[in-house]
């Protein structure tokens, strides 16, 4: 399937500057329509608010939101290339309810873009968008690196992490579109159990699906040579010389990965390169 519309959720135009660059040249060069959604969230607990107040408290900070939207979607239009085909809509969103109503903003999309989800300088709202985008919508997730990317062409290189879970099979799927205008795809397989599936010839059945799609595919099968599996995935990544990784997302559940770490949380902490992620 083909890449028709393009969807981000921008919340601050300063932090999210690499994010708008990204979305925007990724519907250039997929000749796309680029939905672009500026939120503000009402953040008032109304527990907070005296008793009888609230509709009066309620309705200003709501509004007070709304303007911030506003004024971010007037700046955001601006910076846009003129040619570009593009929905700049300012939302106010309460913060009741909040990831299902991010999550319903790229339902109708063929890639969401955003940025890094955990570490220094990210918020609370920065994870709300990441994990809704990857638990609501069923629609791959582009996330962006701090420094950017290569977004205004075709990917040369691209690593593909497989395990073959549902996860690495969804987001195989997904990112056919980026895939299928890759010089070589590397389908990495970190440390495979001996009782798996395709134990006879790991990745083969996915290499030759890619190849029906006219995708050039090689498998690497690497040992467990650092604790994390994250940082295998990257070491592997740039000695390739990829400019994306591919890979399934929380193949293990939020909150084991959120007290434990994960490939997925570890990922999404660092971004080391382009993660298209799916689940």
């Amino acid at each position: 399937m083909a890449i028709r519309t393009v969807t981000t959720i921008v919340t601050d135009e300063s932090a999210d500057a690499p994010v708008l660059a990204a979305a925007a040249a990724l519907a250039r060069s997929h000749d796309a329509h680029l939905d672009l959604f500026c939120v503000a969230v009402d953040l008032v607990p109304m527990e907070a608010v005296a008793v009888g107040a609230v509709p009066v408290v309620s309705q200003r900070s709501f509004g007070e939101a709304r303007a911030r939207a506003e004024a971010m979607a007037r700046s955001v239009e601006r910076r846009l290339p003129g040619d570009l085909r593009r929905a700049v809509e300012p939302v106010a969103l309460p913060s009741l309810g909040l990831a299902e109503r991010l999550a319903r903003l790229a339902r109708f999309s063929d890639l969401a873009v955003t940025g890094r989800a955990h570490g220094p300088g990210r918020s609370t709202l920065a994870q709300a968008i990441t994990e809704s985008l990857l638990f609501g919508t069923a629609t791959p997730v582009l996330v962006v690196p701090d420094a950017g990317g290569v977004f205004d062409r075709p990917w040369e290189r691209v690593a593909l992490a497989w395990n073959d879970g549902d996860e690495a099979l969804r987001a195989a799927r997904a990112a056919l579109p980026l895939l299928t205008g890759a010089r070589m795809v590397d389908i990495v397989i970190v440390d495979p159990p001996a009782e798996a599936p395709d134990r006879g010839e790991p990745g083969g059945a996915l290499s030759l699906w890619l190849s029906r799609h006219g995708v050039r595919a090689e498998v690497s099968v690497l040992a467990r040579t650092a604790p994390r599996t994250s940082e295998i995935l990257t070491r592997f990544a740039r000695e390739k010389g990829a400019e994306a990784l591919v890979m399934g997302a929380y193949g293990h559940s939020r909150l084991r990965e959120a007290f434990l770490g994960g490939a997925t949380r570890e990922m999404l902490t660092e971004v080391p390169l382009p993660l298209v992620m799916a689940r």
